[in-house]
């Protein structure tokens, strides 16, 4: 091979090498980085040029794959190192086995001239390899960073390290054809063993997964029926007589004004305190604002949570207000599901908030509407906080909680269900004033085409 054609291999070589690490591992090198890894695999060239073996190749392999880890890694903090990790090993495993390959056709075809043979397939099957990626680059991708990534690099790691095990044996002796087929049909086989293992590994804990979320969603849908069931039955009874019961305490206060000043003018002194001891005991003025507006919301699932909520509030003796003044009959297409559980994170803030500061020594209040203008509906709550309640962005991490043995995924999955219906609902949480404002504005689904 001439000195020219070894320098045109060579470059071509380190530009498919670092063209190929990028690829499978997603990653947009500038010049600047072209630049230094070219640099670094010519040095790197340079150094094993006086190892004149095959398995020196094995060794260059390694170094590259570390290079192109450490690198984008550790420089450039480019991606997650496990994805980086898998890519490397990728990397590695593809070069091994196109030399092995090139091994295996040297021992089965008479050759006249091996150095112009090596030279093609040098250019030519590191093409067809990086043709191979870039077709399935989003399904490689998906395969590095996906949940079951770690078995994936674990598998990867063990045939990397069989492919320099056999490439040692193979590469620097010659061995007989038969030899050479054998051990290269047996990595074959060893690949095609993994990739099986990898998808009955992943097979198996999907099922798994799928079995637990459907437990899991038989039993909250099955509590969720028996709750909405009792509430929706509460919610009728509710209906029917709070507009009544409104109308009659406006008349009975003005029945009350009109009788305590004909006492006053008979001088009954004794009437009017057994009156108004008689309206102490029959009119809990709080209890007649336990559910104000809930019977304006005429969608179930609304009017469920709400009313549980409020219950939850009078029960613990929180003070609240409750708004809704426009009747909801039809919010915009969604999964109401989703929207339910928002609602009620969002209260179950409000009320552990409001707990707290009651225990040391504030005075909690909760504030909340549903509110409907045009297509749009809005859900809006806030609570009293003090100086030292969490940053927003910290109650925002999953695992993160003020609540002993509490799970601490609050507004946590709140963002996460919100990024579900990103395009159809807005998010908007902080503190003010001394309040914890939370907002949630639910939008048309055609919103953005209409615009």
């Amino acid at each position: 091979m001439t000195p020219f054609l070894q320098i045109l291999v060579m470059i071509f070589s380190a530009v498919v090498d670092i063209w190929l690490f990028c690829l499978l591992a997603q990653i947009r090198p500038s010049k600047l980085d072209w630049l230094l890894l070219l640099a670094l695999e010519a040095v790197l060239s340079v150094d094993l040029s006086n190892f004149q073996t095959y398995s020196s190749l094995i060794y260059e392999t390694a170094l590259e794959s570390l290079l192109f880890c450490g690198y984008f890694y550790l420089l450039k903090k480019a991606g997650p190192f496990r994805q980086l990790l898998g890519a490397g090993l990728l990397y590695g495993i593809i070069s091994l086995i196109i030399q092995l390959s090139m091994k295996v056709l040297v021992s089965l075809l008479p050759l006249p001239n091996y150095f112009y043979f090596d030279a093609f397939m040098n250019l030519l099957l590191p093409l067809v390899v990086l043709a191979l990626v870039i077709w399935q680059r989003q399904r490689i991708t998906n395969l590095l960073t996906d949940a079951n990534s770690s078995i994936l690099v674990s598998l990867l790691a063990y045939l990397y390290f069989v492919c320099c095990a056999i490439g040692v044996y193979l590469l620097d002796d010659e061995k007989p054809t038969e030899v050479v087929l054998l051990f290269f049909f047996l990595l074959i086989f060893q690949a095609i063993f993994l990739a099986v293992i990898y998808r009955e590994i992943v097979h198996i804990q999907r099922q798994l997964l799928d079995q637990q979320q459907q437990e899991a969603l038989a039993r909250q849908q099955e509590q969720l029926i028996k709750e909405n069931e009792q509430l929706k039955e509460y919610a009728a009874y509710l209906d029917q007589n709070e507009d009544e019961l409104r109308r009659f305490k406006h008349d009975y206060q003005n029945i009350l004004l009109s009788l305590k000043v004909s006492a006053e003018k008979g001088g009954s002194q004794a009437l009017i305190a057994e009156l108004e001891k008689y309206t102490s005991n029959q009119f809990d003025q709080k209890a007649l604002r336990k559910y104000p507006d809930v019977n304006h919301i005429k969608i179930p699932e609304l009017k469920s949570i709400a009313i549980a909520k409020l219950a939850k509030l009078y029960n613990d003796q929180i003070d609240y207000s409750f708004g809704c003044e426009s009747e909801i009959s039809q919010i915009p297409q969604t999964n109401l599901l989703d929207l339910v559980r928002i609602i009620g994170i969002a209260f179950d803030n409000a009320i552990e908030a409001s707990q707290q500061l009651k225990d040391r020594g504030g005075k909690g209040r909760v504030e909340a509407m549903y509110y409907q203008e045009g297509d749009d509906f809005e859900f809006m709550i806030r609570n009293r906080i003090d100086k030292s309640a969490a940053d927003p962005d910290q109650l925002a991490q999953a695992g993160y909680t003020t609540k002993k043995d509490h799970a601490g995924l609050g507004l946590a999955n709140v963002k996460e269900l919100v990024r579900r219906h990103d395009e159809q609902m807005l998010l908007d949480y902080g503190p003010e004033d001394g309040w914890f404002n939370f907002s949630l504005t639910l939008l048309p689904e055609n919103v953005e085409e209409e615009a």
